[in-house]
C-alpha cells in the first residue's frame, strides 16, 4: 500500500483535549462510565440548517471485555460542547472469535441553547466474518477480518417552532483487520454505501499512528446546491454540481418527516444540473428539501408563502 494522498489520524491523550471537552469523559469521580482511556480526532458531522458540529474528538474506553465509544467533544454552533452517550456504544466485544456477531444500540442527546435539542441515534451490527495473515507497511500481523454495518439517525427538534424532524444517514460499511492484543485495527477500510470512493486507514511505523489512504477518491458527489428564490409562492429551483455520473433523488418533506412530494428521481451526469419544483399545491410554511446524490445528502429549508 502506497498513499498517493494521506492524512494522519492520531491517537491523543485524553488530558491532551480541550478542557471544554472533558467535562465527562476525564471525571473517574463522578462519571465513571465515561471516564476514556483515549481519544481521536474525527470528521466533522455534516451540517444542516439548524447545527453545525465542528472539531470533533471521541473519547473511547479501552478495556478488557469491551472497548466502547462514550461520547464526543465539539464545537456544537461554535460553542464547544462535551457530549456523552445516553446509550454507550460498545463498538468490539471480547474474546472476539471467527463467525461471532452482536449489534450495539447507542444515542446521544445535545441541548442546544436558542434553539432546542439535537439527537443522534445509531445501530452498529459487528459480524467476524474471516481470519489469516496481513501484511501492512506497518508489519505482519495474525488478524480477524471484522465487518461492521452503521446505521446513523439524525433528529433535531426546533423549540421555538415547536417542532422536530429525523435525518437519515447513508449506511456505513467498515472493514477492520483487529490483531491480538490490540483494539485498534491494524487496517480498517470505510465507505458509503451508495458513494463513489473507499477510505483506508492504516497503522504506520513512523508516526505510530493512523494513516489514511485514498483521500483523493472521496471527493463530494454533489457540490454547490443553492435554492431560489426562498422564500416562494409558486416555483423554486433547486441548482447543484455533480462530480460524477450519479443515481439522484429530489424530494420535499414536511418539518415532522413526511415525504410531501418527490420531486425527481433519476441518473444524471457531471456537471450544473437545476430542477423546478412547483409548490402551489403546498400550503404556507416551513418545508424541507432533501437532494441525494450517490448516497449523500444535503437538506435545504424551503419557506412556502401564500
Amino acid at each position: 500500500m502506497v498513499p498517493a494522498s494521506q492524512t494522519i489520524d492520531t491517537f491523543l491523550s485524553v488530558a491532551s483535549t480541550p478542557i471544554a471537552y472533558q467535562l465527562f469523559f476525564n471525571d473517574a469521580i463522578l462519571y465513571p462510565n465515561y471516564k476514556a482511556t483515549v481519544a481521536q480526532s474525527g470528521a466533522s458531522i455534516p451540517s444542516n440548517m439548524y447545527v453545525t458540529v465542528t472539531n470533533v474528538i471521541n473519547y473511547y474506553l479501552d478495556e478488557a471485555s469491551n472497548y466502547e465509544s462514550v461520547g464526543f467533544g465539539a464545537g456544537i454552533n461554535s460553542i464547544p460542547t462535551s457530549i456523552k452517550d445516553d446509550t454507550i456504544d460498545v463498538v468490539y466485544k471480547f474474546p472476539m472469535n471467527y463467525l461471532n456477531a452482536d449489534s450495539c444500540h447507542s444515542s446521544s442527546t445535545t441541548n442546544i441553547p436558542g434553539l432546542g435539542y439535537y439527537l443522534q441515534t445509531q445501530y452498529r451490527v459487528n459480524q467476524v466474518e474471516g481470519w489469516g495473515t496481513l501484511k501492512t507497511p506497518f508489519g505482519t500481523f495474525p488478524t480477524l477480518k471484522v465487518k461492521t454495518l452503521i446505521y446513523t439517525t439524525d433528529s433535531i427538534y426546533v423549540s421555538a417552532f415547536g417542532f422536530g424532524f429525523k435525518l437519515p444517514q447513508p449506511e456505513q460499511i467498515q472493514y477492520k483487520w483487529l490483531t491480538n492484543g490490540e483494539h485498534v485495527p491494524v487496517l480498517q477500510i470505510n465507505e458509503t454505501a451508495g458513494a463513489k470512493g473507499r477510505r483506508y486507514l492504516y497503522r504506520d511505523s513512523t508516526r505510530n499512528g493512523l494513516l489514511g489512504l485514498g483521500v483523493a477518491d472521496m471527493k463530494s458527489s454533489l457540490n454547490s446546491v443553492s435554492l431560489y428564490p426562498n422564500p416562494t409562492s409558486e416555483n423554486a429551483t433547486v441548482s447543484y454540481s455533480l462530480a460524477g455520473t450519479s443515481q439522484v433523488n429530489i424530494a420535499v418533506y414536511s418539518v415532522d418527516g413526511r415525504c410531501i412530494s418527490n420531486v425527481y428521481v433519476g441518473q444524471q451526469s457531471l456537471g450544473n444540473h437545476t430542477v423546478a419544483i412547483n409548490v402551489l399545491n403546498l400550503q404556507a410554511g416551513i418545508y424541507l428539501l432533501k437532494l441525494e446524490a450517490n448516497g449523500e445528502q444535503t437538506v435545504k429549508k424551503l419557506v412556502v408563502e401564500k
